[in-house]
């Protein structure tokens, strides 16, 4: 899959932000540093990759925590794939978004992965990883019951899988990428969220970010982000309840890798 050409580097490129040298925001620890990739995977949100007055655009395409390696993605061109392997040190940064990440890893060698030409390139020893939000926000299990249903102003039903959760709203995931193309501001009220095993809570959504997304596998798909409006009591607490039982599962998890 091609993404962007290479580009050289501008000094406004490169350019070092506080948060990325601040140890609040550091991860050492190699599941750490997994389930931050692993996150940004599953966002399948895009990366920079800098090197040698290089960089192009990039998404992970698989997170190995026991290997301590992951998978990212070509370039679109070959100047740039052929340079990128001779570089000694690599800089990836999220794109802007709601979640920062930067990290640097050592030489990247080139392999095959489910059958195409890909990178392969070692956990780096730090990752700066941080969460510009106003709300924490979870990301929710592939296999539970965390849907959100409801109609839209000409009546059409939708039902869509939530991909992450905070006090402050959700983000959407459609298997149609058409979703992506909806106007920014759009209002669905009534919208029924069933968060896993403690039931549903009625809530207004206004969809503030779409986008479509390329997963791992070459579907395209769409994302929707969106923010609550006025958020009931009785909602608000069922929601705490949910986005607290989901981190002390990711504790877990993290704890018996």
């Amino acid at each position: 899959m091609t993404i962007a050409e290479p580009s050289v580097t501008n000094e406004s490129a490169v350019k070092t932000n506080a948060w990325e040298i601040d140890d609040r925001y550091a991860q050492r620890l190699t599941p750490q540093i997994a389930l931050c990739l692993r996150s940004i995977m599953a966002r399948g949100d895009f990366l920079t990759v800098e090197f040698d007055g290089t960089q192009f655009i990039t998404q992970l395409l698989d997170v190995n925590s026991r290997g301590a390696h992951f998978i990212f993605d070509l370039g679109s061109t070959q100047r740039g794939n052929r340079e990128l392997v001779l570089a000694g040190e690599l800089t990836f940064r999220s794109q802007p978004s709601g979640i920062r990440t930067r990290f640097v890893t050592g030489r990247a060698v080139a392999m095959t992965f489910e059958g195409r030409p890909a990178f392969e390139a070692p956990f780096p020893e730090l990752l700066h990883y941080v969460q510009r939000r106003e709300y924490y926000r979870v990301d929710t299990p592939m296999f539970d019951a965390f849907i959100a249903s409801g109609a839209n102003d000409a009546g059409v039903a939708f039902q869509f899988e939530l991909q992450d959760l905070s006090l402050g709203g959700v983000a959407l995931r459609a298997r149609d990428a058409d979703f992506g193309s909806l106007t920014p501001g759009t209002i669905w009220n009534d919208v029924r969220l069933q968060v896993g095993g403690l039931g549903a809570v009625m809530v207004d959504l206004e969809i503030v970010a779409p986008r479509q997304v390329v997963t791992p596998t070459g579907e395209r798909r769409a994302v929707l982000g969106c923010r609550f409006l006025d958020l009931k009591g009785y909602a608000g607490r069922v929601l705490q309840r949910a986005i607290t039982q989901l981190e002390m599962h990711r504790k877990e998890r993290a704890a018996r890798i």
